[in-house]
């Protein structure tokens, strides 16, 4: 796993499932793990994450890559996420807008189940 710790405090973690389909195919599998600090303001979002991180997993799969291609394949698709995402992730004003999209999800996904359970 690597650790990437960007100026403003943001951790990116790069996790490598990649795996073997069958023979010499591979489902290339990497998880991106952004992790943001919690502070003394972020009660609301302390009860909904349990602890003093704020967590958000994305994950990228690419099924079926034949081994001769696997290494290609897996730069590829790691160097274009962090060259797309880590620009956005440094945003001086990212933690607090991740730390409020994070909140309104979380409200909104309990409200659903409120209404689901009546």
């Amino acid at each position: 796993m690597e650790e990437i710790t960007l100026n403003n405090g943001v951790r990116v973690q790069v996790e490598d499932k990649t795996a073997v389909l069958a023979g010499d195919l591979y489902m290339v599998h990497f998880e991106f793990t952004t992790e943001v600090d919690l502070d003394g303001n972020d009660v609301e979002l302390r009860r909904y994450c349990r602890g003093d991180l704020l967590r958000y997993t994305r994950v990228l799969k690419k099924p079926a890559v034949h081994e001769r291609d696997l290494q290609e394949v897996s730069a590829s698709m790691k160097d274009s996420f962090l060259a797309t995402n880590l620009p956005y992730l440094e945003h001086p004003k990212f933690v607090i807008r991740f730390k409020e999209k994070m909140l309104k999800d979380f409200q909104e996904e309990e409200e659903k189940e409120r209404r689901a359970n009546g």
